[in-house]
C-alpha cells in the first residue's frame, strides 16, 4: 500500500492516463493524415512506436520530478505515516477518459480480428515459393456478402451506363464515359473499385442491385445513364449502398462536351463527398488525356472494341490510329492501339502478322515515351521481347512489372499468368492466374487460363469447374486441354463429347464436328488413320485444329512436327500451343528433344539458364539430343 500512496503522490498514474489519452488521440489524427496524404506505411510505423517509446519515459519523469511554483523538482519521498493526498476531479475525469480509450481501442481492435477471420474464408495468402505449398482454389467461385471483402477498404462497383442517346451507336459513349469515371474512383487509394469487365458484363441486366454486389464482392454500386446531342451531354448518376438498396447520392449534369472531364471529376468528388464517413475526404481530379474532342470519342470507341475483340479489331486499330492522327500526344490512345496490334494476329485481321507486330512496337514505343507507367504499354513491352525478340528474361520480368501497377484491366496479369505458364512455372502460373481471376471473375478467358494451370498442376476438377465457366462466358479454349486428360486416363467418350463441344462452338460445321469425334475414337481403337487432312476445321485464333487434336489425343510426335514447322517457318510468333506442354498428358512431348530445340530457338532455354528450370525438370543429354528429364514435375 505504501508504494500505491507513493504513485498517488508523486501523480504517476494520472500522468499515464494523461499520456495514454493524448497518445491515443494524436495517433487517430496521424492516421487520418497519413492516409489523405498518401504517406508511406512506415510514417505510421514510426510515429506509433515513438509513441509507445514515450510512454515510460513519461512515467519514469513523473517519478522523479514534480511541477512546484518554484519550478521542476525532483520529488522527495512520502513519510511513513503520511497520507497522499486523495483523487481531485482532474484525476476522475482522466481516469474516465483512459477508461473510454480502452473501450474504444478495444473495439476497434475486435473489428479488425473479425475482418482477418472473415478475410481467411474468402481470400488465400499468395506463395511466393515455386516448390512451396499451394494456394487453394475454390472449387466454385463464392464471393463473399455485399461490403463482406477480405479488403477492409470501402468497395464499389461502376456498371455501364446506359444509353439513353437518339443515336444507339452511342453506347461507346456512355460506356467511355462509366470507365473514365471507374478509373478516376481507382486513383483513391482507400475506395476498391471492381473491374472493368466484370461489372460491365452486369450492366444493362434485370439483376437486382444486391445481387450485383455480391457477384462482385463490394459493398456500393454506381449506376447512370448518358443522353448525347449534338454538342450537349446530360448524365444522370446515382450511388447507392447494396446493403439496403438505398440510394446515398444522386445528381444530373447538363453540360456542353468540352466540359465532359469536369463532370467526371464532379462525379468521382460527389462520391467521395457522400462516402466521407468511411473515406474521410478526398480531394479528386481528373486531368483530360486531350483537347481534341474528336480525338476522345474515337478512343472511347476503339477501346470499347479492342475490349470486345471478335471480329472487330481491325474496326478498334481505325478508330484508334485516327484518334493519335488528330492527337500524337495522346498516351492512352497509343497504349491501346498497340494492344489492338499486338494481339490482332491472334483474331481475324486484314493485316499480316509481321506487319501487326512491327506496327504494335512503334505504337508502343510511343505510347510509353508519353506514359511510361501505363500498365497495358508496360505489358505490351514484356510481350513483344518475349515474342518477337525471343528475349525471355527481360520479356517475362517486364511483364511482371506491368502486373504489379494498379489497373482496372486484367489484362496485364492475365498474360503474366500465361507467360509463367508457358515457360513451364506452373505453380506461379496457378498463383498469377488465381489473382488475375479475383481482380475480374466474369470474364471467359480469365476462367479458361485458370483452369489450364489448375489442369498443369494436376487439380482435374477444379479445373474442370472454370473451364466450363470459360466456355459460358466464350472461352472454350480449355476444353480441349482437360478431353487430353480424359483421354489418356481411357474416358474417351467424355474426351470425345468435350472437343464436339470446344469444335461446336468454333461454328464448324456438324460433319466437320462428328468427324474429329470419330477420329478421336478410331484413335483410342487404333482402327484408322488419325490424319486430319481430309477434315477442314476452322481455326479457332488459339492454335491450328492439328495441334489441338493430336494434343487431346497424346500423339506427342504429330503435335511436334506441326509446332517445329510452324516455329522454323517463323509463322507462329504467339506460343499458345505451350499451354498444352504442361500438363500430365503431355510428359512425352515436354521431354522430346524436339521440344527443347525448339524452347532454345524462341528463348525459353535461356530463361530456364538464367532464372531456373521448371519445377521438376532438368536438361538431359549431349548438345544433339538435348531433353528435359520432367519425372519430378508436379502435374
Amino acid at each position: 500500500m505504501q508504494l500505491i500512496a507513493e504513485l498517488k503522490r508523486r501523480k504517476v498514474f494520472r500522468v499515464a492516463a494523461a499520456y495514454a489519452v493524448a497518445a491515443w488521440a494524436l495517433a487517430q489524427v496521424a492516421d487520418l493524415v497519413l492516409e489523405n496524404t498518401a504517406a508511406p506505411p512506415w510514417v505510421m510505423q514510426v510515429i506509433l512506436l515513438v509513441l509507445a517509446l514515450g510512454f515510460p519515459l513519461a512515467v519514469l519523469l513523473a517519478w522523479a520530478f514534480e511541477v512546484t511554483p518554484e519550478g521542476v523538482k525532483r520529488t522527495g519521498s512520502l513519510e511513513r505515516g503520511v497520507r497522499a493526498p486523495a483523487m481531485a476531479a482532474p484525476d476522475y475525469l482522466l481516469v474516465g477518459l483512459m477508461i473510454a480509450v480502452i473501450v474504444v481501442a478495444g473495439v476497434q481492435f475486435a473489428q479488425m480480428a473479425d475482418a482477418g477471420h472473415a478475410g481467411a474464408a474468402v481470400r488465400d495468402t499468395p506463395v511466393p515459393a515455386e516448390a512451396g505449398p499451394m494456394v487453394e482454389i475454390p472449387t466454385a467461385p463464392d464471393p463473399a456478402p455485399a461490403g463482406g471483402s477480405a479488403d477492409d477498404r470501402i468497395s464499389i462497383a461502376v456498371l455501364a451506363f446506359e444509353n439513353m442517346s437518339p443515336d444507339p451507336d452511342n453506347a461507346y459513349f456512355a460506356e467511355g464515359i462509366s470507365e473514365e469515371i471507374l478509373n478516376v474512383l481507382a486513383s483513391i487509394d482507400a475506395l476498391r473499385v471492381a473491374s472493368r469487365t466484370s461489372s460491365f458484363s452486369l450492366s444493362g441486366r434485370e439483376t437486382p442491385i444486391p445481387e450485383i454486389a455480391a457477384r462482385l464482392d463490394v459493398g456500393h454500386v454506381l449506376e447512370g445513364s448518358v443522353r448525347k446531342a449534338g454538342d450537349r451531354v446530360r448524365i444522370t448518376a446515382q450511388l447507392i449502398d447494396a446493403s439496403n438498396d438505398a440510394h446515398l447520392w444522386s445528381d444530373v449534369y447538363d453540360r456542353e462536351l468540352d466540359d465532359i472531364f469536369a463532370v467526371q471529376e464532379e462525379i468521382a468528388q460527389s462520391i467521395s463527398e457522400a462516402l466521407t464517413g468511411r473515406l474521410g475526404l478526398r480531394a479528386v481530379s481528373v486531368e483530360a488525356p486531350t483537347d481534341d474532342l474528336v480525338a476522345y470519342e474515337l478512343f472511347l470507341r476503339g477501346r470499347r472494341t479492342f475490349y470486345q475483340r471478335g471480329t472487330t479489331l481491325d474496326e478498334a486499330i481505325a478508330d484508334l490510329s485516327a484518334a493519335v492522327e488528330r492527337d500524337p500526344d495522346f498516351g492512352d490512345a497509343w497504349a491501346v492501339l498497340a494492344a489492338a496490334y499486338y494481339v490482332a494476329p491472334g483474331y481475324p485481321s486484314n493485316s499480316g502478322q509481321e506487319e501487326l507486330l512491327a506496327r504494335a512496337r512503334e505504337a508502343n514505343d510511343r505510347a510509353l515515351a508519353l506514359v511510361p507507367d501505363h500498365p497495358l504499354a508496360v505489358a505490351v513491352d514484356g510481350q513483344l521481347m518475349s515474342v518477337t525478340d525471343a528475349n525471355w528474361v527481360d520479356g517475362l520480368a517486364r511483364t511482371g512489372q506491368a502486373a504489379a501497377l494498379a489497373s482496372n484491366d486484367s489484362t496485364p496479369r492475365l498474360w503474366y499468368a500465361l507467360d509463367l505458364l508457358y515457360a513451364g512455372y506452373v505453380h506461379r502460373a496457378r498463383e498469377a492466374a488465381y489473382e488475375t481471376w479475383r481482380t475480374d471473375p466474369l470474364v471467359g478467358i480469365n476462367n479458361g487460363i485458370l483452369a489450364t494451370t489448375l489442369i498443369a498442376t494436376g487439380d482435374l476438377e477444379a479445373a474442370r469447374v472454370y473451364a466450363d465457366l470459360g466456355a459460358e462466358n466464350g472461352w472454350e479454349h480449355a476444353l480441349p486441354l482437360i478431353a487430353a486428360e480424359e483421354f489418356a486416363a481411357g474416358r474417351i467418350e467424355a474426351a470425345a463429347d468435350l472437343m464436339t463441344r470446344y469444335l461446336a462452338a468454333l461454328d464448324a460445321e456438324p460433319e466437320q464436328v462428328a468427324g474429329v469425334a470419330r477420329l478421336m475414337r478410331d484413335v483410342a481403337s487404333r482402327a484408322e488413320s488419325t490424319s486430319m487432312t481430309a477434315i477442314r476445321l476452322p481455326v479457332g485464333g488459339f492454335s491450328t485444329p492439328e495441334v489441338t487434336f493430336y494434343a487431346a489425343t497424346g500423339q506427342s510426335d504429330a503435335f511436334l512436327t506441326v509446332i517445329a514447322e510452324t516455329v522454323r517457318e517463323n509463322a507462329l510468333r504467339h506460343h499458345p500451343w505451350l499451354r498444352s506442354v504442361w500438363q500430365p498428358s503431355q510428359r512425352a512431348i515436354r521431354e522430346s528433344p524436339v521440344f527443347f530445340d525448339v524452347a532454345r530457338e524462341i528463348g525459353l532455354v535461356e530463361l530456364w539458364e538464367t532464372r531456373g528450370y521448371p519445377p521438376g525438370c532438368r536438361p538431359v543429354g549431349g548438345d544433339e539430343a538435348r531433353r528435359l528429364d520432367c519425372s519430378e514435375f508436379p502435374g
